[in-house]
């Protein structure tokens, strides 16, 4: 009959609703981590995780296979231990969406994040769901193809490379006032308990620098020479 809706329409679009298997993607620079001694991870990191897992709980199409955390990586390098693993998954089929809290955290390489969002995951028909940025490929098709998506990424790009200047700025100062900026110091030496970036004798090393000092300077051996 006209107008009579079939008892089987709720049931198609049960049968015909798309299941997406989703990668959590979290990153975080070193810079920024504040996960000590003590923690697993970073408060960045806890804080991504919940409004991934939100995001994902609020939609019954979005089933979470896994979740892939670099915790301590630049955005400018992508070759990070979990984004490869994600990679991997996605290449065996495994998943078909990734999510990030926004574009900073897929990368700040204007170039390469432009060429995952692009070219890399619709090549792999892979859906991409950045939340802060509503950016999202299958239901806003049109979001990855804005001139704010370049433009963010550029920003986010822009973000590292003067990170990058402000932290050069402040180590070639603490060079300049004779501070140590290294994360081991040389063998004979330690770091000061009191001041980290002031080093003090190693005596129980520096009394096998000084016999290797007199064996060369005084007795004629080298690095390859048979000792006594």
């Amino acid at each position: 009959m006209a107008g009579r809706k079939s008892k089987y329409s709720s049931n198609e679009n049960i049968v015909s609703k798309k299941i997406w298997s989703v990668a959590l993607y979290i990153r975080l620079s070193q810079e920024d981590s504040d996960n000590g001694k003590d923690k697993l991870e970073s408060n960045s990191v806890t804080s991504q995780k919940t409004i991934l897992n939100e995001f994902a709980n609020a939609h019954d199409d979005l089933i979470v296979y896994d979740t892939y955390i670099d915790d301590g990586f630049t955005g400018t390098d992508f070759n990070r231990p979990s984004f490869q693993r994600l990679l991997e998954d996605m290449r065996k089929g495994k998943i078909n969406c990734v999510m990030v809290k926004d574009l900073s955290r897929l990368g700040r390489n204007y170039i390469e994040v432009g060429n995952y969002i692009e070219q890399v995951f619709p090549l792999f028909n892979i859906r991409f769901i950045a939340i802060n940025d509503s950016v999202d490929s299958f239901k806003n098709p049109a979001s990855t193809n804005t001139i704010l998506v370049p433009f963010k990424n550029l920003i986010n790009d822009e973000y590292c490379r003067d990170t990058s200047i402000k932290i050069r700025t402040s180590l070639n100062g603490k060079k300049k006032k004779g501070e140590f900026i290294g994360a081991f110091p040389s063998y004979g030496y330690i770091k000061d308990p009191k001041d980290k970036h002031k080093l003090l004798t190693d005596e129980i090393a520096a009394d096998i620098v000084r016999k290797i000092f007199n064996w060369n300077l005084n007795e004629g051996l080298g690095k390859n020479s048979n000792l006594p």
